[in-house]
């Protein structure tokens, strides 16, 4: 609440015991900002479409885990020891695996004949969205395959099993049979990971402190940057309350998924 406060105010360290209550100000400046809106803009897309790489490939590694391949608990064991590594460890992999000199991304592409010379990941503002996009979705798929793997094995077989006897081919059983069953844990397992994100400021600060051109500056960075770059408490704040705003969106979107799941 106290942030929330200090959203009304021009409270600043650089004048100590000095804060003014300057009413709207600080929010008309931000939706009057071209560059607040780019950072909304940047926050939703990276966020978003992290979220929905992951869970479709989290969703696909955990049928693929589920359909009885050799060493699959060697495999699920492999997938899950990337949820645990720390955002920082992942930012200084992404920026070796993404270099330019000496990057693997760029060295296999290279050699697939897909690009000629190698691209320039973290000062190109469509490859740095894409790098940073990356490793979201990578850190966020061992989650959602957990519980998604979980959810799967608590389809009772004998529903699957009609679906085969009645000659339904392995797509229609997961659109017309698995997927209506799985569908509400989907969304909250996806909800749970994008409210993560929108948090997550770490690799963006390590790789490309929000650039090139604000590429890459999403709200979590640019609130900290605004804090204790510019020092302009009472404008952070009011960034913060509008962060905290979607956010609350998200929850409520969760809580309502996860109530309709147990009406169910």
């Amino acid at each position: 609440m106290n942030g929330v406060k200090l959203a009304f105010t021009d409270v600043t360290p650089l004048r100590p015991g000095r804060m003014t209550f300057v009413g709207f100000d600080n929010f008309l400046y931000l939706f009057e900002d071209p560059q607040f809106w780019e950072v909304v803009s940047n926050t939703l897309w990276i966020v978003g479409l992290s979220t929905a790489l992951a869970t479709a490939i989290g969703y696909a590694l955990a049928v693929l885990l589920d359909s009885g391949i050799r060493w699959a608990g060697f495999f699920r064991g492999m997938i899950f020891q990337v949820w645990v590594v720390p955002w920082i460890v992942i930012a200084i992999l992404w920026g070796w695996l993404f270099s330019q000199d000496y990057g693997l991304v760029n060295y296999l592409l290279v050699q697939a004949g897909i690009i000629e010379a190698p691209v320039k990941w973290m000062f190109d503002q469509n490859a740095s969205q894409w790098a940073i996009i990356s490793g979201y979705a990578w850190r966020a798929i061992p989650f959602i395959m957990v519980i998604c793997l979980a959810a799967l094995q608590g389809i009772p077989s004998e529903l699957v099993e009609s679906a085969e006897i009645d000659g339904a081919s392995f797509l229609q059983r997961q659109r017309y049979v698995i997927l209506p069953l799985m569908q509400n844990i989907i969304l909250v397992a996806a909800l749970l990971q994008a409210v993560r994100f929108f948090q997550e400021m770490t690799m963006i600060f390590v790789l490309t402190q929000g650039g090139p051109v604000n590429a890459t500056m999403v709200l979590s960075l640019y609130t900290y940057k605004t804090a204790f770059e510019d020092w302009d408490f009472g404008l952070a704040s009011a960034v913060g309350t509008i962060w905290l705003v979607l956010l609350m969106g998200f929850a409520l979107l969760y809580v309502k998924v996860a109530l309709r799941r147990e009406l169910e």
